[in-house]
């Protein structure tokens, strides 16, 4: 089977990583741990800091020295970040436990869609990217939904330490399966071998200069995903503000996965019936929409919305990494990325502040229309893009 069979082995690490029970508790086992918010803040900060730092390093020593080894390397510190997290009992554990998982989620970042992408593209499949990437979407997501339920039951019969054992287990796993992944072949200029990463920043770049439509469709990746976190992030603040039991809330984050998981596996369709810019300019304007009547509706109705936003969010990225990948040189390809997950973190960044500052002084409600008059006035500014002949393809 070849490279192919990578696929196959990516489509387990990726259950395996994402079947991690101690997420449904994460922040009551923090609380009984003796994290109040602040330190979970402060903590937040620490992970988002230690990416943004090695984002781009990582994804040079990807492309130099092999995808496999740096997914390795991120199976090794998930595992040790749930070990530390058995035993931490003040904010130094939990610190430095964060700290890990920021290294291991830079190290893997640009390094798994590289070696999908290399692996299709060394059987000449390369054309299937899309499909594949939304795929192993929907499989994160459906071992996500199993987490999520199953881990809810073990805590209330077990102790929440338990949870966290078996999320143990299941990233042992998905390294052991990691081990097995073959390297592909990268197919590069002879330059490339004794480069320096100067050279390596620089070509890639180069993709984002040549290519502007990659800098825009990445940008709009990026701010979409960006609003899109901060759904993620406080859902359960806007559900507890529309008075929803909490009962309802473990079936409230199945579904939050579930309406993602068509838009992951038709992503691939739709770039083959529709023009890239008329989907995202669809997926920008129903965004604004969506975030302008949560704000409005205000009660148990912003359910639509909410659910409307989420499977959006299925859609987006498989379609901006296969417009990505499919312009970008083997040997860099881990360095694009990863220059594209820099942009939506430093965006993330800037876009929580200001949510988190409108949602304080006044509401949750008046923060997620804040995020809808961003994707409203970003949608203008991207047909503007569009039409103008600087981000054409030179």
């Amino acid at each position: 089977m070849g490279y192919l069979d990578n696929i196959r082995k990516q489509y387990w690490i990726s259950f395996f990583r994402s079947l991690i029970p101690a997420y449904v508790i994460e922040r009551l086992f923090w609380q009984q741990r003796g994290m109040d918010v602040r330190m979970v803040v402060y903590a937040e900060i620490i992970f988002a800091l230690t990416v943004t730092v090695i984002e781009v390093p990582s994804g040079i020593l990807a492309d130099k020295f092999g995808r496999k080894r740096m997914l390795c390397a991120d199976g090794i510190l998930s595992a040790a970040e749930f070990i530390i997290l058995l035993f931490a009992n003040n904010f130094l554990y939990f610190a430095a436990a964060v700290f890990l998982t920021g290294i291991g989620k830079a190290f893997s970042s640009g390094s798994e869609n590289a070696l999908l992408y290399d692996s299709l593209s060394t059987e000449g499949k390369q054309e299937d990217f899309e499909k594949h990437l939304g795929r192993l979407s929907a499989i994160d997501f459906t071992g996500s939904i199993i987490a999520a339920v199953s881990g809810g039951v073990l805590a209330n019969y077990f102790s929440f330490e338990f949870n966290y054992i078996l999320s143990v287990v299941s990233m042992c796993i998905a390294f052991i399966i990691t081990l097995s992944l073959k390297e592909p072949v990268m197919h590069t200029k002879p330059e490339y071998k004794t480069a320096g990463a100067i050279q390596y920043i620089k070509q890639a770049l180069k993709i984002f200069r040549d290519s502007r439509l990659v800098l825009i469709y990445c940008l709009t990746g990026a701010v979409i995903g960006s609003c899109i976190i901060y759904l993620d992030e406080f859902w359960q603040t806007l559900m507890e503000s529309i008075k929803v039991p909490l009962v309802f809330f473990g079936l409230i984050s199945a579904v939050s996965l579930t309406v993602r998981i068509p838009g992951n596996l038709l992503a691939y369709r739709l770039i083959k019936k529709f023009r890239y810019e008329n989907i995202f300019t669809f997926i920008i304007g129903l965004c604004s929409v969506c975030f302008a009547s949560i704000f409005i509706t205000r009660n148990i109705l912003c359910l639509v919305p909410v659910t409307v936003l989420f499977a959006l969010s299925g859609i987006t990225d498989p379609i901006v990494m296969g417009y990505l990948h499919s312009r970008s040189d083997s040997r860099i390809r881990a360095t694009a990325e990863s220059f594209s997950s820099l942009g939506l973190r430093i965006i993330s960044v800037s876009v929580g502040l200001l949510f988190g500052y409108v949602s304080t002084e006044y509401s949750v409600f008046t923060g997620y229309l804040t995020l809808g008059i961003i994707c409203a006035a970003y949608l203008f500014f991207f047909r503007l893009a569009c039409i103008n002949k600087y981000f054409q393809d030179s």
